[in-house]
């Protein structure tokens, strides 16, 4: 009798556990959804691309000059369909821009440019690599390989005027 319940515990044991692969799992399957599934993306400047990000490999760079900003910088991401979309921010989603180093340049976001919008200011002659993350929540759901900024005397770009504030 004991071996009997021993051999059925072992069975309903071995049902559920497998039953609850990963691929199985119902909940796992919601939380993914409401991902954004980003292979890559696409950097344009004043609607033109200038960056690719696409198979693991970067194209293009971001140039600018000493004490000029670029004209507005729009992100759009790359599904694994090669279709470009850009994610809901009121599901949660937005976008940090990290620069490597802030004494050749910095990003500047405006609230009124939108959420997937940036410049980038020219502070000093030299090069720094900047990263685009798609985050969701708490986490990011996507981090680009660096991206060049070049930053050269006379480079292009509108003059920039520092805020007042």
């Amino acid at each position: 009798m004991l071996r009997r319940i021993s051999a059925f515990s072992f069975l309903v044991f071995t049902i559920i556990n497998n039953g609850c692969g990963d691929g199985d799992n119902p909940v796992q399957e919601d939380n993914h959804a409401e991902h954004a599934d980003a292979a890559g993306l696409v950097l344009r400047n004043s609607g033109v691309e200038i960056v690719r990000y696409e198979n693991g490999e970067v194209s293009g760079n971001i140039k600018v000059g000493v004490g000029r900003e670029t004209a507005l910088l729009s992100v759009r991401f790359l599904g694994e369909d090669g279709e470009l979309f850009v994610p809901d921010t009121n599901d949660g989603f937005s976008m940090s821009v990290e620069m490597s180093n802030e004494a050749i340049s910095e990003v500047e976001q405006h609230e009124e440019d939108g959420a997937w919008n940036f410049h980038i200011i020219g502070l000093a002659a030299g090069r720094a690599e900047l990263t685009i993350k798609l985050n969701h929540g708490e986490h990011a759901d996507f981090v680009s390989k660096t991206i060049e900024v070049v930053v050269e005397e006379g480079g292009p770009g509108e003059i920039h005027e520092e805020e007042e504030g």
